[in-house]
């Protein structure tokens, strides 16, 4: 897998005789021990699109609904409102609003009328200088702020979804008279894919309308889980949101493995972003056989912290079982970053209490305790290796601390009883669909 400069960012290598994995982002490498096995897996690699007028024209010309410039016109609209994603994300949104925002002032509407939102949801919050990025050569002509989930005052009630979630949303992106969603399409942990109402909820709305949302009863159902939206309750309740909030228009992209722009699917928001779910069906399938060993990492951006991270663990829920042993590494430069995740986890002797405090003290940030414990109730042993998480907040969310790559290796093969066990790398796993054949 290579990097947008082209150096190759993950790889299998033999050196000196020896098998060793590299990781040229983290700048880390794990031995392979002469007597084991080991392969490599990608999600499948899709070409970039080379030709900016295709980017342009895929939004300008949308496939799946009428062009925004129409949309703006009908509406008689005066102002508009763009949401985007925050740097988790790792959207090339400078890319994508560029032509939006010129469709909008092609239509009438002034810049000074166009309002950027950024969905943190209940992250934290853009910095000055992600915003530039977020808008490029537009930073300065059009607005940008944060959302402000907690501020009620900045937020207006829509009325409820049938699953009885108040939504609540931005008051000032709502009063636009046009909406429109930036976002990127891929496998997500209990929502089924990222992307399209996604943007609404959790992106710009209330903090205490995310904990509904995301609560226990919704999160821990069956068919709330990737690569799912049929039954997916998670995911009905968002679109509800985004139809409460009036989604006029989405720009649904793909990233392949170099984080490049692959493809772009615009118009109406439900029939664009279920275009994108279907090219990520088709397309971005891996077939494996489960291993003794699997190593792993999120990349950029989730690398950014542990709350982020797991989500390479939880791509994996599938996948793995009693018999597997798991090393996850990362570089985390902002911590674990979520003291909520933590306390569910450190308030509790076993898994059973760690569920039962979840449940009882739920806070937002412990979505990822519940989808974690799905992992750890089968049994599966997960080693970390973290130069900035310490070993207490490792073993209080009971996984195993390592120093090292070598160490890290050295425990898995320990834990797996083998001395010739099969170890799969696979840096990732969350962007694609991984199936055990």
């Amino acid at each position: 897998m290579r990097g947008k400069r082209g150096e190759i960012m993950y790889q299998l290598r033999e050196k000196n005789g020896h098998l060793e994995y590299q990781d040229q982002n983290l700048g880390m490498t794990f031995p392979v021990p002469a007597e084991c096995k080991a392969d490599l897996l990608f999600t499948p690699d899709v070409e970039a699109i080379r030709s900016e007028a295709d980017v342009e024209d895929a939004v300008k010309h949308p496939q799946y609904g009428e062009p925004l410039k129409k949309i703006v016109e009908e509406k008689q609209a005066k102002t508009a409102c763009i949401l985007v994603s925050d740097a988790t994300r790792a959207v090339p949104t400078a890319r994508l609003v560029k032509y939006v925002i010129q469709e909008l002032a092609e239509a009438g509407i002034s810049y000074e009328n166009i309002h950027a939102f950024v969905a943190i949801g209940v992250h934290r919050d853009a910095t000055e200088k992600e915003m530039q990025d977020f808008l490029g050569e537009f930073y300065g002509k059009i607005q940008i702020e944060n959302h402000m989930p907690y501020d009620k005052e900045k937020l207006v009630y829509l009325g409820e979804t049938s699953r009885h979630t108040p939504v609540w949303v931005n008051k000032k992106a709502y009063e636009c008279d046009v909406h429109i969603q930036i976002g990127k399409v891929e496998p997500h942990e209990f929502a089924g894919f990222s992307g399209g109402r996604k943007s609404v909820l959790p992106g710009i709305s209330a903090e205490d309308t995310i904990v509904i949302n995301h609560r226990p009863e919704m999160i821990l159902q069956e068919k709330a889980t990737i690569g799912v939206l049929e039954g997916n309750p998670v995911h009905e309740d968002m679109e509800e949101a985004a139809e409460k909030f009036r989604m006029d228009f989405g720009v649904n992209c793909i990233l392949n493995n170099q984080l490049e722009l692959s493809a772009v699917f615009a118009g109406e928001m439900k029939k664009s972003h279920q275009a994108a779910i279907s090219w990520v069906k088709e397309s971005l399938g891996v077939s494996l056989q489960r291993p003794d060993i699997i190593v792993t990492t999120p990349g950029n951006p989730l690398d950014i912290d542990f709350y982020q991270t797991v989500k390479a663990l939880i791509a994996l829920t599938e996948v793995v079982n009693e018999n597997t042993v798991v090393v996850l590494y990362c570089g985390c430069p902002e911590g674990v970053n979520s003291p909520d995740m933590l306390r569910a986890f450190q308030s509790s002797r076993d898994l059973e209490e760690v569920v039962s405090y979840t449940t009882e003290n739920y806070k937002i940030q412990m979505d990822h305790v519940l989808l974690l414990s799905k992992i750890l109730k089968k049994h599966v042993k997960i080693i970390v290796h973290c130069p900035n998480i310490s070993d207490q907040e490792i073993t209080g969310m009971f996984m195993y601390p390592a120093h090292t790559p070598q160490e890290a290796i050295e425990q898995a093969i320990q834990a797996c009883g083998k001395k010739d066990a099969e170890i799969l790398f696979y840096p990732r796993p969350q962007t694609g669909l991984p199936i055990v054949r």
